[in-house]
């Protein structure tokens, strides 16, 4: 995580102002300090990023509430099966004295249904290895693929452009969790009993009138899914290295429609190269048996795979993926002597990516040969380049990525850029959240 900060301290004096604040907050002063004149006090921001960066290596043990919250907000989605969903999200207490109760009630226009649910949130024990303890009933919409992470702008760019590449379905019942988290590991159990069935397009528009980028939406498998998962994840001590592994089990036994193992493990690595640039090799591996229902596939394609691959868009029971990104610590703009504000520094990165599925394909294609491992000729690679700003808000570990991927060697698919928000680490779930 370290190396994905050199921007916040590269350049940094000893006991000088921090760089990134002073001076956007610099510009800002000036009209101030004109007017007047010596009884302005200079602006002193030394600290603040220090600050974030204390907060960013220990987020569990910063947190402290002491008071009753509640919170209460709009909220607004829009997706092709859903079309535009107006709604309103709440929230009651915190997780540690007594439990943060949240609800949410969504009407989504398309189908004319409304949505949403409630729940709580318990921890438990000390603050930087804290239980956590999860509940939650209602109906919502769901994307088909579950390691998705490009889902902030997807919604923007379904109602701008309709470039909505995603695939849904609904979900109808209760899912429960418990597990313990630190600022290097987390281990969680979890249970869902949940009616799982399909949706269909009813919003065709958008704001530029262009045409859909899929417009038909997979349907998923109608039944009732009873459902164990376990996912451990961890900081390997003796490198800048994150692991996972999710698994999860359906069956008649216990009380499902469905029966089927899922799991798939992944690695992560942030590697640091002076004070220039940050190296992330990414690998990940999943396997479904049993029953081969399009909710639990796996999928390749989009920002968090291969990008030059339309999101969703090829699937199968197993996937394996490699990727790398070299992502630069300079400020581009800086570099290039370019007026800017010092609020908006862009990073570049150069990636490649490896990636294959194989089995069952849920589209209804041909079953792909392989049983642990895809052949060889099914395997689609691509390399890119991008622009990086990281905004800080409201993650400020992610950021917005501008990028352009290229198929390589014999390939059907053309170029694509794409504009999304994400973590450079984004093949594993992120710890102390």
């Amino acid at each position: 995580m370290l190396a994905l900060l050199l921007p916040l301290c590269a350049g940094a004096e000893p006991a000088a102002p921090d760089s990134a604040l002073h001076g956007f907050l610099g510009g800002l002063a000036d009209s101030t300090d004109r007017y007047f004149g010596v009884s302005a006090a200079p602006l002193d921001t030394t600290g603040l990023d220090s600050a974030l960066a204390a907060r960013l290596a220990s987020p569990l043990a910063t947190r402290s509430r002491t008071r009753l919250d509640f919170d209460l907000g709009p909220d607004f989605g829009f997706n092709r099966v859903d079309g535009p969903v107006y709604g309103m999200w709440a929230g009651l207490g915190d997780p540690r004295p007594v439990g943060r109760i949240e609800g949410q009630v969504h009407y989504a226009a398309g189908p004319n249904v409304w949505l949403g649910g409630g729940g709580i949130r318990k921890a438990l024990g000390p603050r930087d290895a804290p239980w956590r303890i999860r509940v939650f009933a209602g109906r919502l919409t769901e994307v088909m693929d579950r390691e998705a992470s490009d889902l902030r702008l997807s919604h923007l760019r379904a109602l701008v452009t309709g470039s909505d590449d995603l695939r849904y379905y609904r979900r109808d019942g209760l899912e429960a969790s418990f597990g313990r988290e630190s600022e290097s590991w987390l281990v969680e159990a979890g249970y869902r009993d949940m009616l799982e069935s399909p949706l269909v397009t009813t919003a065709t528009w958008n704001f530029f009138d262009r045409r859909l980028a899929v417009r038909d939406n997979l349907p998923a498998a109608r039944g009732r899914v009873h459902e164990l998962s376990y996912r451990a994840t961890a900081v390997l001590p003796l490198a800048p290295v994150t692991a996972e592994i999710t698994h999860a089990t359906a069956g008649q036994a216990i009380g499902s429609d469905f029966e089927y193992r899922r799991t798939r493990v992944a690695l992560a690595a942030d590697l640091g190269l002076g004070r220039f640039a940050a190296l992330v090799p990414q690998l990940s591996y999943g396997r479904l048996s049993g029953a081969a229902v399009p909710q639990a596939s796996f999928y390749l394609g989009g920002a968090h795979s291969l990008r030059s691959v339309e999101g969703e868009s090829i699937g199968g029971t197993g996937a394996a993926l490699a990727r790398l990104d070299l992502i630069g610590a300079d400020d581009l703009l800086a570099l290039a002597r370019l007026p800017h504000p010092a609020a908006i520094p862009l990073q570049g990165a150069l990636f490649a990516a490896a990636g294959a599925v194989w089995g069952v394909d849920p589209y209804g294609g041909r079953t792909l040969p392989g049983v642990d491992w895809p052949h060889r000729e099914d395997w689609l690679t691509e390399a890119g380049v991008g622009l990086l700003w990281r905004p800080g808000l409201p993650d400020p570990l992610a950021f917005l990525e501008f990028s352009y991927a290229w198929p390589l060697g014999p390939a059907d698919r053309d170029a694509r850029y794409a504009i999304t928000y994400t973590r450079a680490l984004d093949l594993v779930h992120s710890l102390g959240e």
